[in-house]
């Protein structure tokens, strides 16, 4: 009876793992690519809810190979020159705010003005568990230093390993 069990759950795990998407089903699924020799993509959504109303923070994250400083900040800031020159070419007037260096991430605050009003955006990277990632949060409302602290904690590192860097 035992037997039986373990074979028809390993049989449900095979056919559970072989309808996950792999890493080259999502790249070829429209991510964009990018020339910093990224591993891996990803989204994630979460809800911070901010003392007046309910926003969504939009994640988007992509893990880079590059460790130095210097090239971390110059990756970020050919990810920032690329956006301001669709936000350029599109129209859209927008406002780069402050650039923030901490121990565990560095990240750069613009604003849009979009038909629909302002959309903020946080652009940066940080040290994850496994390395280190480009980030964007996107959100309708403004974001604070302490809603990107949280949310790379969350996204980017195992508790007991993670060290935040003082606001």
């Amino acid at each position: 009876m035992k037997k039986l069990f373990l074979s028809c759950l390993i049989g449900l795990t095979a056919v559970i793992c072989s309808l996950m998407p792999t890493k080259r089903e999502v790249m070829a699924a429209g991510q964009a690519g990018s020339s910093t020799g990224t591993a891996e993509y990803g989204t994630l959504t979460a809800f911070i809810l901010p003392v007046k109303a309910p926003s969504p923070i939009q994640l988007t994250y992509v893990n880079l190979q590059e460790r130095e400083k210097w090239i971390l900040d110059e990756v970020l800031s050919d990810y920032v020159s690329e956006h301001v020159v669709k936000l350029n070419e599109t129209g859209v007037d927008y406002t780069i705010g402050n650039w923030i260096e901490r121990e565990t991430y560095t990240c750069l605050f613009l604003e849009k003005e979009v038909p629909e009003g302002s959309s903020y955006m946080v652009c940066g990277y940080a040290k994850g568990a496994d390395g280190y990632v480009y980030f964007e949060l996107s959100s309708s409302a403004p974001l604070t230093e302490q809603q990107v602290r949280q949310k790379v904690e969350q996204s980017f590192s195992k508790p007991q390993n993670f060290q935040s860097g003082m606001c």
